[in-house]
């Protein structure tokens, strides 16, 4: 589930014990996975150009994927052309990102299919 059940991980808008101060932040490498990004399998590409994500250009997440100690640099999960994620970017390449934006429970799309020239309209 996506739902968020600890109060104090919630966003403040009407909720006092919360830390986070505004809905709005990069997407992770979860949220991709559950959209139908596939990782890296057994040293290769696993591509899918057929999920909601998928732009054909690379973008970065805001998952960690591992920290070398030697050379103290560090590494967050990409999604590549092939709308694949991977874990070998570290995060002083220009990159894309993606944006997220968190919505009330009851929130209603009442119209637009979400691409530009479209885009959805809530209430």
């Amino acid at each position: 589930s996506l739902k968020c059940s600890q109060d104090n991980d919630k966003f403040k808008m009407s909720n006092e014990s919360a830390e986070l101060d505004y809905p709005v932040g990069l997407i992770l490498a979860d949220e991709v996975a559950f959209a139908g990004g596939r990782g890296y399998y057994n040293g290769g590409e696993s591509p899918n150009s057929n999920y909601y994500l998928y732009n054909g250009k690379y973008y970065r997440t805001l998952s960690p994927s591992y920290f070398n100690s030697y050379d103290s640099s560090a590494s967050v999960w990409f999604v590549l052309p092939s709308g694949s994620l991977n874990t070998w970017y570290n995060v002083t390449g220009s990159f894309g990102v993606r944006p997220v934006i968190n919505l009330k429970a009851d929130t209603l799309i009442t119209k637009g299919d979400g691409s530009s020239l479209n885009p959805f309209v809530v209430s």
